[in-house]
């Protein structure tokens, strides 16, 4: 009887450390979800180097004076806001980049490749526009806070964000010190003191892949009179863009 129980526990503390092993490989195929391939959606295309990368992308609005750097969900078509940021944002040139391993930009992503990426296309913007501001969804509001952690950012907006990847991760994997197995941490929480620009938070209600906690806890960390919350009601994690009061809010943020 002793010795199963001892053959037992040995099992389980096998199958634990296979379980973690395998999330600690395979990581960040569970992080990232890139698309594939080009889009033929429109022809105002643009390209940048970053780390010996080519990154591509699409510019809206071309010859304003002030630009908005985009930085899109997992997974997310980008060049879906196209139609929806021409009208929206008429006064101001978009930029809608494609990170390294998605669509047509070569690569595999990272958390220092993505932070990488942001600050090539910031640098080389400035030298064009006056003003940068910069909106970042899921995913994108980790990379457009580190950005604006890093560099002058005029306006920043936070859609569907988080505390950092490691408190959700945690959070889905409650048994595993994540904490130590994560790669990329994308605290965006840490980061929140050095970030100076006004910031529109646009949270869903019904968010069930980013819960509600994680967005809180993140504005909890600006100063009350530097940040505007909005949350929609009603709004999944996917389904946010598809209210009017989505554009809405970040039109007269942006104005």
């Amino acid at each position: 009887m002793k010795t199963t129980i001892i053959l037992l526990i040995l099992l389980l503390v096998i199958g634990y450390i296979l379980a973690a092993l395998y999330l600690y490989i395979n990581q960040r195929s569970m992080i990232y979800f890139p698309h594939k391939g080009p889009s033929d959606s429109h022809d105002s295309t643009f390209e940048i180097e970053s780390d010996g990368h080519t990154l591509k992308g699409w510019v809206v609005n071309p010859g304003r004076r002030k630009t908005i750097i985009y930085f899109g969900g997992n997974s997310e078509r980008i060049e879906g806001n196209i139609d929806a940021f021409q009208t929206v944002f008429p006064h101001y040139t978009l930029h809608l980049l494609n990170y390294r391993g998605f669509g047509e930009s070569d690569g595999k992503p990272t958390e220092a490749g993505l932070y990488q990426d942001a600050l090539a296309i910031y640098d080389q913007l400035k030298a064009e526009h006056a003003h940068i501001s910069v909106i970042g969804r899921s995913l994108g509001s980790g990379v457009a806070s580190w950005l604006a952690a890093s560099r002058k950012v005029e306006k920043l907006i936070l859609i569907t964000p988080f505390d950092s990847a490691k408190e959700v991760a945690q959070k889905a994997y409650p048994y595993f010190p994540m904490s130590l197995l994560l790669k990329d941490k994308h605290d965006s929480w840490s980061r929140a003191k050095q970030i100076d620009s006004r910031i529109l938070m646009i949270i869903a209600s019904d968010d069930a892949i980013i819960s509600r906690e994680h967005s809180d806890r993140l504005a909890e960390q600006f100063n009350p009179e530097q940040i505007e919350v909005v949350v929609i009601d009603d709004a999944t994690h996917n389904t946010i863009s598809t209210h009017p009061e989505f554009f809405d809010a970040m039109q007269a943020f942006m104005q």
